[in-house]
């Protein structure tokens, strides 16, 4: 009798003992008992679940999503978190080169960002350009423009005095080569100096 023969055995052997009649029904009442711990687990996990979710709605019925409320004016502001429940600080910004064309006494930006939910009463921070600010910003802005111009003229002018003075230079340099050997002699020379070279090699 070979292995497969054994396997082949039991498994016969174990079908003939559900196809029994007693197999069956322990089979059917083993099937109706796991539905039944199947079923009560089920119910009690759904009941866990909709009181957590319950307890969660209740914690958060009261909760506000941030408005996005850049722009908006002080003013504006001011009466909107009071009609929604929100407590909130106005909060300068800084000069800045990039805030030289920002509107005065607006919303710039918020802390936290927009779309953010908070609990009722919760805080927002609004930062804001002044006047003053936005002087400053333009002081920053026209003293970088007014150092950029400055360098660029510096440079102008380094350039426009070396390229005169080089100018200069070489004219001064041929005047003198000019008076320490006069021109006729100068072509004498160069013509005999053009000689000797040919007659080296």
């Amino acid at each position: 009798m070979s292995a497969k023969d054994g396997k082949m055995d039991k498994f016969i052997k174990a079908v003939d003992k559900l196809t029994d009649s007693k197999g069956i029904s322990k089979l059917g009442k083993t099937l109706n008992k796991t539905i039944d711990i199947a079923g009560n687990i089920i119910s009690s996990t759904a009941e866990v679940t909709n009181h957590q979710i319950d307890e969660r709605n209740k914690r958060h019925q009261f909760d506000i999503k941030l408005p996005d409320i850049n722009g908006l004016s002080l003013d504006q502001t001011k009466d909107l978190f009071d009609s929604i429940g929100l407590k909130y600080a106005f909060v300068k910004v800084d000069p800045d080169i990039k805030l030289a064309t920002t509107k005065t006494d607006t919303v710039m930006k918020t802390v936290p960002k927009p779309k953010t939910v908070l609990p009722a009463g919760g805080f927002v921070k609004v930062y804001y350009l002044d006047d003053e600010g936005l002087e400053e910003s333009k002081r920053i802005l026209a003293d970088i423009i007014h150092k950029k111009q400055s360098r660029k003229d510096s440079a102008k002018a380094l350039v426009n005095k070396v390229g005169h003075g080089t100018a200069i230079g070489a004219n001064k340099v041929l005047k003198v080569s000019k008076k320490l050997v006069p021109h006729s002699k100068r072509s004498k020379k160069i013509k005999d100096s053009k000689d000797s070279d040919e007659i080296e090699k």
